[in-house]
């Protein structure tokens, strides 16, 4: 399965976007405003020009409605995304279409202006990449998941329970570890996930999550992208559903000790997911849950909060088993989500499918040392097996 940490970053939510046409008419000039919050619902005004006959836009991969006030100014509400990231913009009229990469940006104050005044380096004029004050840079990604496995057994599991936690902190820089993430009600076919081009910085031998009685130690390693911290074969007794975890550092090397007070907060786990065969436990039985080629609902208990729901599929050839691709939808936590059939169908009949249908609980806070942002992720997650049908 796709894990976030390490396989996510990027300023972009959909390499397939439609790319402007050099013949195109079209053109976007600005947006105004160009950044909003996370949760969407700024009222936005698009000027260029060529907003003529039937008019499409798109905030990534995900089209919003527009109304068109006249041939050059086009107005939207930004959609929910739920997190802080960059987005294509995208215009398609009957003169042709044309995208602005990265035109909007979700942030949770004004990005900075780093044109330094009329070019040349970031080194003068403009700001920089210092992360000071609470800019908004990308600081870091910690991760705690819980992921239940429904049939250790066909997926090469030991337990049916699978907790860890890992971190990564480094100088500040701009986009986001989430910004991979298909945009809120998408699905990707065969996602690529790239992570922000900074390595890892030391902050003494441990770092911790704490909780009530719980403190869970993420030690010190390195490699080629820099220091990791990371906590592997947890129990259950260290995953506390629904709380606030402590993020603290001992201190040494690149920081200062630190204390995060209510850092990261865990999801509810789940009490009812639809087609219930996916969570056969027994390698005879699994494989049953029938995934429909031409589109599948999938279901959940409610949980009431917040947080963003992601439906992972991967999918293998059902003869020799060997990896056949896979499929991200993101969206809200709402109870409910369609994997259309414009991805299922991409695959053959007869393929089997590991199912993992995951909570997120993702937060944003500032690292003390420097004001960089440190986006934190609890993870809820049940994996299961399915098979797919005409």
């Amino acid at each position: 399965m796709i894990f976030l940490l390490f396989a996510c970053g990027g300023v972009g939510l959909d390499a397939t976007n439609p790319k402007l046409d050099s013949g195109s008419s079209v053109v976007i000039e600005r947006l105004d405003p160009n950044w909003g919050p996370p949760d969407g619902g700024t009222e936005v005004a698009i000027v260029g020009q060529g907003f003529e006959g039937a008019v499409t836009v798109s905030f990534g991969d995900l089209e919003v409605p527009s109304t068109r006030i006249d041939p050059s100014t086009l107005l939207i509400s930004s959609p929910y995304l739920g997190f802080e990231a960059s987005v294509d913009v995208s215009v398609q009229s009957e003169l042709g279409s044309t995208t602005l990469p990265g035109g909007y940006t979700y942030a949770n104050s004004a990005p900075i202006d780093d044109s330094g005044g009329g070019g040349g380096d970031d080194s003068s004029g403009g700001g920089d990449d210092t992360g000071q004050s609470g800019t908004g840079l990308s600081g870091g990604l910690v991760e705690l998941n819980l992921m239940q496995i429904a049939c250790p057994d066909c997926l090469g599991y030991t337990s049916d329970m699978d907790i860890s936690a890992a971190a990564k902190l480094h100088a500040p820089v701009r986009g986001s570890w989430l910004g991979w993430l298909p945009a809120s009600g998408s699905c990707a076919l065969n996602p690529s996930p790239t992570t922000p081009t900074s390595d890892g910085l030391d902050a003494g031998e441990w770092l911790y999550l704490t909780s009530g009685s719980v403190s869970i130690g993420m030690r010190r390693s390195s490699g080629s992208s820099g220091f990791l911290y990371e906590a592997a074969g947890l129990s259950n007794a260290d995953y506390n559903r629904t709380a606030q975890y402590k993020l603290s550092a001992d201190g040494g090397g690149d920081f200062s000790a630190f204390d995060i007070q209510n850092a990261l907060l865990t999801p509810q786990g789940f009490v009812s997911i639809t087609p219930e065969e996916m969570l056969y436990t027994q390698p005879a039985s699994a494989f049953s849950a029938r995934v429909a080629r031409g589109g599948q609902r999938f279901t959940w208990a409610n949980s009431g909060g917040s947080g963003t729901f992601v439906i992972l599929v991967d999918v293998y050839d059902g003869q020799s088993g060997s990896y056949s691709g896979s499929i991200l939808c993101n969206g809200p936590d709402n109870g409910a989500m369609q994997v259309p059939g414009a991805y299922l169908g991409s695959f053959q009949t007869g393929s089997l499918l590991v199912l993992s249908l995951i909570r997120y609980q993702i937060s944003e806070v500032q690292r003390p040392t420097d004001g960089a942002t440190i986006e934190t992720v609890g993870k809820v997650g049940v994996m299961g097996t399915g098979r797919l049908v005409p």
